[in-house]
């Protein structure tokens, strides 16, 4: 009997696991909107052999929710497999702030095939999401290695990592002194959009005045770049 539940639920496994790999692929992790341009274009391809509908929409993080500042076009279609289908982002508000940028997450949901299959497989539907970043005119050209200004002040017992840049850095990595640090899922998750204007406390983190600390963090096109933290 113990034989045969561990047979089906090896079953079930592999068929989730294969059911949930995502079939939409997109052409970037990030996507920069800069004032001033009429639409970007985003790229989703189906790697399925299969036709799936998809349905695209852009989530608010810090604006009211009944506030729709880009909307897609189109935000429902359909892709036959092997195929790519082009959506456009266009802004249509002009209260965004304009002395530093404004965050918000990119969802592409797939909508999968009627499921035919008389062994009722199971299928999993997958929702991407990505940061979709808005830059005014005025901050763009000081964006290249701007993680750089970032620097360590120290707040009684810990230290605090200082943004103070108009901009939205992902920080994926922290080492001192050439060691990289495990962080918490907490810290990992504050140092992945640390916002304009803002600080992550370090709480975790054993520093002294003379530990070399090293970031590393993602850019615009995806690529991780080093910077040495300095302190204030």
């Amino acid at each position: 009997m113990k034989t045969k539940i561990m047979m089906v639920l090896l079953l079930a496994l592999c068929t989730f696991s294969q059911s949930a790999s995502a079939a939409f692929v997109l052409n970037g992790t990030r996507y920069i909107y800069d004032e001033g341009r009429k639409n970007i274009s985003i790229e989703i391809t189906n790697q399925s052999k299969e036709t799936y509908g998809g349905q695209v929409w852009i989530q608010n993080t810090l604006q009211p929710k009944a506030e729709i500042a880009f909307v897609p076009m189109p935000s429902f279609f359909k892709v036959d497999g092997k195929q790519t289908q082009i959506v456009r982002i266009m802004k249509i508000t002009d209260k965004l702030p304009q002395n530093k940028e404004s965050i918000f997450w990119l969802n592409v949901q797939e909508i999968p095939p009627i499921n035919k299959d008389e062994n009722n497989v199971m299928v999993v539907a997958v929702n991407t999401q990505v940061k979709l970043i808005y830059r005014p005119t005025s901050i763009i050209k000081g964006r290249e290695n701007a993680e750089s200004k970032m620097t360590l002040k120290k707040e009684r017992a810990s230290y605090i990592l200082n943004n103070p840049t108009p901009y939205y850095f992902a920080v994926t990595e922290l080492k001192v002194n050439g060691k990289a640090i495990k962080l918490n899922k907490t810290l990992g998750n504050q140092l992945s959009m640390i916002a304009p204007q803002s600080s992550v406390l370090l709480s975790d983190v054993h520093l002294t005045p003379s530990s070399k600390v090293i970031i590393e963090a993602i850019d615009d096109y995806g690529a991780t770049n080093a910077y040495e933290v300095k302190y204030k």
